[in-house]
This record gives structure tokens, sequence and C-alpha cells, in this order.
């Protein structure tokens, strides 16, 4: 930087002797060995100073270089800083009242405003009439509308009112505006505003003016927030959810297990309703289930608390007693039959109703016996087994077998044995009639 005069100020890479700008040291140095050489003292100490100057830049930690660069500036450090005195405290205010009162103040102008408003919205879609030709007289009745005759310009967007620019008023203050500035809320969505008990449906249309109320974008603000302030009110937090989600795998659990005890105590019994691999799916499922449940009490136990509080003892509860549950209701099962005792159990249930079978042929041989005693045996049972394959019971029992091959791959097991048992009762119909075939 350098001084023309007391007015003028110059800065740049300025020749301390013609003054001339040269834009850069290196040009500044060869302009002044071709032009100023018996100013030879003077370039050396430049060059001096403007590499002193490109050390301290790049971080050197060398003082005497800084020393002597503040020398060679003619910079006195005491001249510039000067020592920090210790800064008494003064008088303070506290200013939190006063935006309290401003906020409460505030806040119960925008309520007011608000309940207002809900209270016109209440009795606009409560006994709104579902004549469109009505509908404007109702509304006016409801919330007087301002006489707009003086009213040129819309206060909102200031364009003039025309034919193609027609006046329209809020339908819940009643002010006056133009099409383009209109809001419209959907009567769906305001009676739920009205009534939070009422289910939301989906909109699955554009709202305007035949299915919404036209409002100022002002009331469509309150309103909103009003709604979004329900929203939040009525949502569940992270830790609800996942209390929500254990809760369902238990109830899920709770069928599963005792259809598990069902399918062990039917092994056990020999009966043929299921077999060894459907009780091994329902145990997987009870596996899941049980895993789902110990996942999510990890999530709210894991879940931020202050140590102590009501909220940690909760979470610390809940955590336990999902462990208790998983520990004495899932995972302690009845065991598994092996193959070999399933076959076993069976041969000799089969093995019974064999003899329970030639029992009651035995005993229908004798009635037949008694009734038709010295007559031919008949040789309609013989025609029955020639037509045995046109017989309708053997074709429900087909159909009924492909249903619980189905019901089992998608381990529907309650369907399974309502489908077992009619396969069985269509069984005993079916050897009922080769009985009495044979008689």
């Amino acid at each position: 930087m350098a001084t023309a005069n007391d007015e003028e100020v110059l800065e740049g890479f300025l020749c301390p002797i013609c003054k001339a700008d040269l834009k850069s040291a290196s040009q500044l140095t060869s302009h002044f060995e071709s032009l100023h050489q018996e100013e030879q003292d003077v370039l050396k100490s430049l060059k001096d100073i403007f590499g002193k100057a490109k050390k301290i830049i790049l971080n050197t930690d060398d003082a005497d270089l800084r020393e002597t660069f503040d020398r060679a500036l003619k910079l006195n450090s005491q001249e510039y800083y000067y020592p920090l005195e210790e800064q008494t405290v003064g008088v303070t205010r506290s200013s939190t009242d006063y935006f309290k009162a401003v906020r409460s103040s505030r806040l119960e102008r925008y309520a007011i405003e608000t309940n207002k408003l809900l209270i016109r919205l209440d009795k606009l879609v409560c006994n709104m009439p579902s004549d469109p030709n009505h509908r404007k007289q109702y509304e006016q009745e409801i919330v007087p509308w301002l006489d707009g005759s003086s009213v040129n310009l819309c206060p909102n967007c200031a364009k003039a009112f025309n034919l193609t620019r027609r006046k329209h008023h809020c339908r819940l203050c009643g002010s006056i505006l133009c099409h383009d500035c209109s809001v419209f809320l959907d009567l769906n969505i305001a009676k739920s505003i009205v009534d939070p008990s009422r289910p939301q449906t989906s909109q699955t249309e554009e709202v305007n003016e035949k299915n919404g109320l036209r409002l100022c974008e002002h009331c469509y603000n309150l309103i909103e927030l009003r709604k979004q302030v329900q929203e939040n009110r009525n949502a569940k937090t992270v830790l609800v959810t996942a209390y929500d989600q254990m809760r369902s795998l238990m109830e899920q659990a709770k069928p599963a297990v005792a259809m598990y005890e069902k399918m062990c105590q039917s092994l056990f019994d020999g009966e043929t309703t299921y077999n060894l691999s459907d009780v091994n799916a329902m145990r997987g499922r009870i596996g899941k289930l049980a895993e789902g449940i110990d996942i999510l009490s990890k999530q709210i136990v894991a879940f931020p608390a202050e140590p102590g509080t009501r909220q940690a003892k909760l979470q610390n509860s809940i955590r336990q007693a999902a462990s208790h549950y998983i520990k004495e209701d899932l995972l302690s099962l009845r065991k598994l039959p092996t193959e070999a005792q399933i076959e076993e159990v069976r041969r000799q249930r089969y093995e019974r109703a064999q003899r329970q079978i030639q029992k009651e042929r035995e005993r229908t041989e004798r009635e037949r016996e008694r009734r038709d005693e010295g007559a031919e045996p008949s040789g309609s049972w013989v025609d029955s087994a020639s037509h045995d394959d046109d017989n309708p019971l053997l074709e429900q029992m087909n159909i009924i077998r492909g249903y619980i091959k189905e019901a089992r791959k998608e381990l529907r097991f309650e369907e399974v044995e309502i489908l077992e048992t009619n396969l069985k009762e269509l069984k005993k119909e079916y050897h009922l009639q080769k009985l009495s075939n044979k008689s």
C-alpha cells in the first residue's frame, strides 16, 4: 500500500520509486531491476521481505524471521495490541417473562380464532344439504358473507375482478377472494377434523367446489394446523409401536402353541390326521415368533431412558416378562415322538381297528345268516366292486385329500383337522356301503 497524497490511497504491488502498480511480485522485481538499477539495496531488501513473508504465510516456526519481517515493515506490536483487562459484570436483565407473555397472548389469539373456525366448520359439515342449489344458501346462513359491492381488487393477489375473475367468499370467515386464491378442503377431511373418532377415507379424486369447502389461505392454514396437532397427538411413539408389535406376536403364538400340543397328542395317539413334518413346521413357526418377540423386547429395553425413572423400570419389566414368556411358554414345548414310536402306535391302532372291523363283519354275517338261512349269497357286491371307481364317495375323498395337501403346505392346520375329520366320516360311510352291499 502507498499513499500518493492526503486524499488518494493506492493498493497493490507498487513500485516505491515511481508508484506504478505491477500486479505481481515477479513483475515488480523485474521492473525495479530494469528501470531502477541504482536502487539495488532497496531491491535486495524487497526480496528479503517477500521471502520472509512467504515463509511466515507457510506457517514457518522461525521467530527470528517474524521479528525481522516486523522490523522491515516498521511494525510495532505495542502500538497495535493492548493488554486485556478483566471486564466487570454489568447489570443483567431476564426477558423470559416478557417472551412468555408475548407467546401466550399470541397462542391464545390463534387458539380462540381456530376454535371459532372449528365451530363454524362443525355447523357446515354436519347438516350440509346434498342439493347443490340449496348448499350456497345454507353456507350463507351459517357464516354471513361480506358485502363485496365496493371491493374491486382481490385482497390476496390485488388483481381486479371482472367477468372472467369472479368474486368468491371463504366459507369459514366470509371474506372475499378470487378463484386462484381459493383453497378447497375435502368434506371427508373436514368431518374427520370435527369428529376425530370418524374413520378417514382415502382421497382418490381432486378436491373442488363440488366435493370441498372453499376457504381462504389463512383459514385453511389454521384448519391444517389443527389437523396436524390431532395427528401428532394420536401418533404412536417408536416405543409404543414396538410394544404393540410384540403383543401382536404373542397373540399369534398362543393359538400356535395350542395347535402344536394338539398335533403332538394326535401323534402320540396314533392318529393319521397329522404327520411329523407338520408338527416340525409348526414348531419352526413358534420359534420364529419367539425370535421376533425377543428382538422387540430388546429394542424396548434399549430405548433411551433416565436410570431409575418410571419409564426405565417399565421397559425392564417388559423385557423380563417377554423373556419369561418365551422361556416358559414357547421354548418349553412338548418333545416330539420318533418315527419308530409313531409307526408302532399307528400299527397298534390299525390292528385294533381291523379287529373291530372283523367283529362288525362277523356280527353282520350272523345277522344275515339268521335272516336268510339257507339262501345263496347275493352277487350284488361283485357288481359294486366292479363299479367301485364310479362311487361318488371316492371322488369326494380324493378332492378332500387335495385340499388337505394345500392346507398343509400353507401351515393351516386348523383347516387340516376339519378336512381330516370329514375324510374319516366319508371313509366310514364308504365301508358301511361295502358291508351293506356284501350283505
